[in-house]
């Protein structure tokens, strides 16, 4: 009789909730009634809210517990393995061709002095504002210009930065002075008007900070042959009349030595002509030069470039290039070995976030730069005019030719 008595308040009082709307009167289920527990009674504004309530904690539920609902299966990757050859880590499907060839490429890491490590690890406000800043305080620091067209749509949209490049890139590099009434830029702030360097560089960007603009001025004087070397240069008082030679990386030197003062560059005073002028040097004129573009086969194509990544004036790779035990490398060879992750090294490329996505693409593109360059020196070698005759073949319709084959 109880049961069925509460039954009917029950039915009662849902045609009060379709009909009045006013006071609600809410019957637990069919298990607590039968055990005898009371209803509940509540204002139709707490019971909105309990809905409302109620459908939040159902959709954060059903998120919560997608995985054990659903029965998707949980996948881990395996573990990644060690090169026994460098060290590098890699993940497990990589080979050992990945990093070093199977110990045919040995170099050494690429070092930096501890102060610069310390700004591209400091966990201060001040480190956080010139790791989002890296590629604006590399650009007042860096030799020479770099031309490249850069998707700004991925470089600003969103909360990831990506760098992606279009078309070709190239880095030029121009007088020792700028021309009347222009500004310093590039390596002319090394030399010109030195007393206000630091209210110049400035002028590039005005996000950047002063005190981490000569914390890196003071790094690179102490450290980098280039910088140096400029700064002798902006002492002297024929400085009008002098024009400087950057010198390629001599052809035997190892790849672990670090260049010198005397390495990286020479002064020539007047009329002098230069001597024991290579390939690859460039002659950088005092005033009203033009722009000269820096080949990318060079080895100082990355220091003037990237001051910050390489600190010591570190030679990336050019055609004299070779490891540690006198192997030649190749383009790809050198930047797949320095840009492994290894433990108990800090690497600081490793380290540079944005400007090191514009480090990568560079030589990205000097890799496949590389690659286009030798197939163009080697036609002979790769006996071209031999398909030339199969391609004139399949356009005029023949199919019966043989089986077909890609060339790459």
């Amino acid at each position: 009789m109880r049961q069925s008595h509460t039954r009917q308040i029950s039915l009662s009082n849902r045609s009060q909730l379709s009909v009045n709307g006013v006071n609600q009167i809410s019957a637990n289920n069919a298990n607590h009634t039968a055990a005898g527990t009371s209803t509940n009674v509540v204002t139709h504004g707490n019971r909105r809210g309990q809905l409302r309530r109620g459908r939040g904690r159902r959709h954060h539920n059903c998120a919560r517990n997608f995985h054990e609902n659903i029965g998707v299966a949980k996948y881990h990757l395996p573990a990644p393995k060690t090169c026994r050859h460098c060290h590098a880590r890699l993940f497990h499907h990589e080979s050992n061709d990945m990093c070093c060839k199977n110990g045919k490429t040995v170099l050494p890491p690429v070092q930096a002095p501890p102060e610069m490590v310390q700004l591209f690890s400091a966990q201060t406000p001040l480190g956080t504002h010139f790791r989002q800043n890296i590629r604006a305080y590399n650009h007042v620091f860096s030799f020479t210009s770099m031309g490249v067209h850069v998707d700004q749509n991925l470089a600003t949209g969103g909360n990831t930065f990506t760098f992606r490049a279009q078309g070709s890139i190239y880095h030029k590099i121009g007088s020792l002075l700028p021309n009347e009434n222009n500004r310093p830029r590039f390596l002319q702030l090394y030399i010109y008007d030195t007393e206000h360097e630091v209210e110049n560089r400035m002028l590039e960007n005005e996000a950047l900070h002063s005190n981490v603009v000569e914390t890196i001025q003071q790094i690179l004087n102490q450290h980098n042959p280039f910088v140096q070397t400029f700064r002798h240069l902006a002492q002297r008082q024929d400085l009008l009349t002098c024009r400087l030679i950057i010198r390629e990386q001599p052809a035997n030197q190892r790849q672990y030595s670090l260049p010198s003062v005397s390495q990286v560059a020479a002064v020539l005073v007047g009329a002098e002509d230069a001597e024991n002028l290579r390939g690859r040097d460039i002659v950088v004129q005092t005033r009203h030069g033009q722009l000269l573009n820096v080949q990318d086969c060079a080895g100082y194509y990355d220091p003037l470039q990237y001051p910050l990544l390489l600190p010591y004036g570190t030679y990336g790779w050019d055609l004299n290039s070779r490891s540690n035990n006198g192997r030649k490398m190749t383009c790809r060879d050198y930047y797949a070995y320095i840009l492994q992750i290894r433990p108990h090294h800090e690497s600081i490329l490793l380290r540079g976030g944005r400007l090191l996505q514009q480090y990568v693409v560079d030589n990205y593109v000097k890799i496949e730069t590389q690659k286009l360059r030798w197939v163009r020196s080697n036609q002979d070698n790769l006996r071209c005019e031999l398909y030339d005759g199969l391609c004139d073949s399949l356009n005029g319709g023949e199919n019966n030719a043989g089986m077909s084959f890609i060339i790459v």
